[in-house]
């Protein structure tokens, strides 16, 4: 790797992991990755360069913390696209323990379906229907492990995304979709939250052995008519940053 070795003269005695992190670092700022673009598996940098194993995955993880690169279980390592950005979110909210200050989330999409309600329970009972579009997403903020995001819409609002690429669902507020599409906005939530078993896709996405105990946060939006309109579960491993619960108003 030629910004490896561009580093080497001048990374003597500096931990092989925090030189790795900034080869990689200069690689994806000089586009020498593409965004979104699959990073070599880590055998195969470990094979390519003198470092071991562990090295590698230490390096990985730090750019995951500085929003880099994101995992994926089973597929491996992908550079981060900036523009999956959330631009707002109008429920939920990530706040930096340092500063204080709000942390916009990234999502990554990594399915979507039209799904009965009766698979649901008393989930979905108040949708009144026999079918939504569920999306299921990754969602983190940088320096934090993602946690696991399900929505469901009605059919008529979201059928539409199951003729579209994941990909061009990375980053959509469904919320700004919902108004300037429809004309309906978010009047009410009702929350509720547990301590609870994560479904087997949060645990395979989010790389946990099954059972895993984590919390379970769910959000039931209705719009001034009381109608539900959409329902966002949250699944959070434990140890994770702190999620904020607020009823924020779109303000378009």
């Amino acid at each position: 790797m030629a910004a490896w070795d561009a580093l080497e003269p001048e990374g003597k005695g500096r931990p092989k992991y925090l030189r790795l992190t900034e080869a990689f670092t200069t690689c994806i700022q000089q586009s020498t990755y593409a965004t979104g673009g699959h990073l070599p598996g880590e055998t195969e940098i470990a094979a390519a360069l003198p470092i071991g194993l562990s090295t590698v995955q230490k390096a990985l993880s730090l750019l995951v913390e500085q929003g880099l690169i994101i995992r994926r279980r089973k597929l491996g390592s992908f550079i981060a696209d900036t523009r999956h950005q959330v631009p707002e979110v109008h429920v939920y909210r990530f706040r930096d323990p340092a500063t204080g200050n709000w942390k916009m989330p990234y999502t990554r999409v990594v399915d979507i379906e039209r799904v009965p309600t009766a698979e649901f329970g008393s989930l979905l009972f108040g949708f009144e229907a026999e079918q939504v579009i569920r999306i299921d997403r990754l969602v983190w903020v940088t320096g934090s492990q993602p946690a696991y995001g399900t929505m469901f819409l009605h059919c008529a609002h979201a059928e539409s995304f199951l003729k579209r690429s994941l990909e061009e669902l990375h980053g959509i507020s469904y919320h700004r979709m919902l108004w300037e599409d429809f004309r309906i906005r978010t009047a009410s939530v009702r929350h509720s939250s547990r301590a609870d078993l994560l479904s087997r896709q949060a645990c395979a996405h989010l790389d946990l052995a099954a059972p895993h105990v984590g919390m379970i946060w769910d959000a039931y939006e209705h719009d001034s008519q009381d109608t539900l309109q959409l329902i966002q579960r949250f699944e959070l491993p434990r140890g994770h940053r702190p999620m904020e619960i607020v009823e924020t108003k779109p303000g378009f």
